[in-house]
């Protein structure tokens, strides 16, 4: 296994919680398309079924499978526990799966298109500073058989590894999509900007996504929010960290 630096933040806390709080703007859902929350993961089992065990770095899933988060990467294990898959963002709409036992490398490539939505009236958007910058609708075919793999795929490209809060959502929204034997996942991703002007040569910009899951290809049948933050400033933007 390539050696880094275990990510010590992630999945902490969260895990083993069968509900998870969203901030409040992440769920305007009267703003999203055929929003119909999936009550109880729609006959899926609960978040507390589905996984196992749990550590600072890592989630062990019912199905046998465990997904590692590493500073750059994650490695997702098969239903026997053996080191499997290395999970590599290479950039907004790749993500790499390099085999570590074959070598064999596969990449999942997301689908986006750009859809018309008018959020400018939203009080809770101008409450709390940040302007609507517009949305997207993702999908990406699902092409492993464990829960690890599909988690640290959906983690990967909202720009994994990440921890807490949202490694938490992934984790129910991969083993959802598991549990149902769903080819494809779906997710609209909404974002909204933020600057803080400290003088007219120098402002930090903050860039909030929220990554709403659904079950149909027709982004219908809602399932959870995932929602990240990021910080940019003149010389470069900082982690992307979950919100």
């Amino acid at each position: 296994m390539i050696e880094s630096k275990i990510a010590k933040t992630f999945f902490a806390g969260v895990l083993l919680s069968t509900s998870i709080s969203i901030p409040a703007f992440a769920q305007d859902q009267g703003n999203l398309p055929s929003s119909l929350p999936v009550s109880q993961m729609d006959q899926a089992k609960s978040l507390s079924d589905l996984v196992e065990s749990t550590t600072s770095n890592s989630v062990t899933f019912t199905d046998g499978s465990t997904l590692f988060a590493y500073d750059n990467h994650y490695i997702a294990t098969d239903t026997n526990g053996k080191e499997e898959l290395k999970i590599t963002n290479v950039d907004d709409n790749k993500v790499k799966i390099e085999n570590l036992q074959t070598g064999e490398v596969n990449y999942s490539i997301k689908e986006v298109k750009p859809i018309q939505e008018d959020l400018s009236s939203s009080p809770q958007l101008f409450a709390a500073g940040f302007e609507y910058k517009g949305a997207v609708e993702n999908s990406t075919e699902i092409l492993y058989t464990t829960a690890s793999a599909i988690a640290g795929v959906l983690a990967s490209f909202i720009g994994g590894p990440v921890g807490g809060k949202v490694a938490g959502i992934l984790v129910s929204v991969g083993s959802y999509y598991l549990s149902m034997n769903a080819p494809r996942a779906y997710w609209i991703t909404k974002t909204y900007t933020k600057e803080d002007r400290q003088s007219s040569s120098y402002a930090t910009l903050t860039i909030r996504r929220d990554h709403h899951y659904y079950k149909y290809h027709d982004f219908t049948s809602f399932i959870n929010t995932a929602s990240t933050i990021q910080v940019c400033q003149p010389y470069g933007c900082g982690p992307v960290e979950d919100y």
